[in-house]
């Protein structure tokens, strides 16, 4: 294989990881603040998520897909026709890329190792032993109750927490566990954390809490409505903070999320429908269709101003 062969995938790459990590700096940190200030936001955690994706595929498209909106030519290399000391990357001239072949490189090893540490994390979590709600009791060193595993979930819960529950709030917090599983939000964790590796940890991190409140407020929603009174379910939270429970950090736990706000949640005249709305619907769907689709038609635009950088950069 050609340098030149070689070169050119290698440029579209780190291309590709360059804008996504990038937009997923800029863009999510704005979604996140955005989504405090309206909570109903939270609901699009995965579709934020996915955004960085399309914009990194869409430039690394482009930077492939040759076009030229000034002489009507969709695709089709025209660069050295007009140009030909204007460096531009198409298969039609892969050894035009030769230039960038190094930086791409350095590109693909500062942000490429981040990226697959991330994934490799979440390919060690254990995917769980099933059962559900049904409690496995065991001795976790603290007063702990959560899912563990995402493809098949397992409800462990600390033995001194659990004999320190009087059965209604036994009955609350497998409610509430059960409100997590009924709506797979230990695979929607999984896909969401999968999506976030391209984004800054700081980042990821962020947009992750924000989507675990309200899972969280969600799966209380749940516990209400099944226990009958949703001052029970406040009443067993309330008495597990006394106990010191808690939950590791990006995980779904009895005690997760925000415990005032959940609280209140709880003892409000009426419970939000908002925490109803699944996750991801047909219009999301809708939306990533759209976003991709103008991705393509839009390449002979992108291509011409990724060209414009290139030789800018030079």
């Amino acid at each position: 294989m050609s340098l030149g062969a070689l070169s050119l995938p290698t440029v579209v790459a780190a291309l590709a990881l360059l804008v996504a990590w990038g937009s997923a700096a800029v863009l999510l940190p704005a979604w996140t603040r955005a989504s405090r200030a309206w909570p109903g936001l939270a609901r699009t955690s995965l579709l934020a998520a996915a955004t960085p994706w399309l914009l990194g595929g869409a430039v690394a498209l482009a930077a492939i897909l040759p076009g030229d909106p000034h002489t009507g030519r969709f695709f089709g290399c025209h660069c050295l026709d007009s140009m030909p000391a204007w460096l531009h990357l198409c298969p039609v001239h892969p050894e035009e890329s030769i230039a960038l072949f190094v930086p791409a490189l350095l590109t693909l090893a500062v942000l490429l190792p981040g990226r697959l540490r991330a994934w490799a994390r979440l390919l060690r979590e254990p995917l769980g032993q099933g059962g559900g709600a049904a409690p496995r009791v065991l001795e976790l060193g603290a007063p702990i109750a959560l899912l563990v595993g995402w493809w098949r979930p397992t409800l462990a819960v600390d033995r001194g927490l659990w004999a320190s529950l009087t059965e209604t709030e036994r009955a609350a917090v497998l409610a509430h566990e059960h409100g997590h599983l009924r709506r797979r939000d230990p695979q929607v964790l999984a896909l969401l954390r999968a999506l976030l590796a391209i984004a800054p940890s700081g980042v990821a991190e962020a947009l992750t809490r924000t989507w675990l409140d309200r899972a969280e407020l969600r799966a209380d929603a749940d516990a209400a409505r099944t226990v009958g009174d949703p001052q029970q379910v406040a009443a067993a939270l309330l008495r597990c903070a006394r106990l010191g429970a808690s939950t590791p950090t990006l995980a779904l736990g009895w005690s997760g999320g925000r415990l005032e706000r959940r609280v209140q949640a709880l003892l409000a005249p009426e419970l939000d429908l908002e925490q109803t709305r699944p996750d991801a619907g047909p219009l999301d769907l809708l939306v990533l269709v759209a976003l991709a689709a103008l991705g393509v038609f839009a390449s002979p635009w992108l291509h011409h101003q990724v060209e414009h950088l290139l030789n800018f950069s030079l």
